[in-house]
């Protein structure tokens, strides 16, 4: 009679699991980069839509059109409000919501809103504005134009 036991060895089992362990060990940190990238793009992505809104806005209802933390103050991460002329809380066009836990914006030194005029350039700062973010790893730069134009990656020069 033939004893032969069906399945895996203590050994094929052990090896299988350290191939196992070591493909997980080299997926998790692409993985993690690849979240971090894409969560990176969406939020600047949405800062970009934010300020090309608050831009047609101003061109469109003839105004000067403000977008500033909710808050107030210097603190960029938070909700960013576009308002309708300078800045009064009854004249909120939109809410952008705040960035991701970790995530960092810097602004060009001093800069506590961005004013679009009438014609769609910028009123307020008198320079153009650096907009840096930082998610882990992930750092994207955006520029905002004397003209209004709205440059991801590029510069105003």
């Amino acid at each position: 009679m033939d004893h032969r036991t069906k399945g895996f060895t203590l050994i094929e089992l052990l090896i299988a699991l350290a191939v196992f362990l070591i493909l997980i060990t080299l997926a998790v940190p692409a993985f993690t980069r690849s979240v971090q990238n894409t969560k990176a793009d969406t939020e600047i992505g949405d800062l970009q839509r934010a300020l090309n809104y608050a831009r047609l806005e101003a061109i469109d209802r003839g105004i000067t059109t403000r977008v500033r933390p909710t808050a107030g103050g210097s603190v960029w991460t938070g909700d960013l409000t576009v308002y309708d002329g300078t800045g009064n809380p009854a004249n909120v066009l939109r809410v952008v919501p705040a960035m991701s836990s970790g995530a960092t914006l810097t602004l060009t030194s001093g800069v506590t809103a961005i004013d679009f005029n009438n014609l769609g350039g910028l009123s307020a700062p008198s320079t153009a504005v650096v907009i840096s973010y930082v998610l882990g790893a992930q750092s994207r730069t955006l520029n905002v134009c004397l003209n209004g134009r709205i440059l991801l990656g590029g510069s105003c020069g």
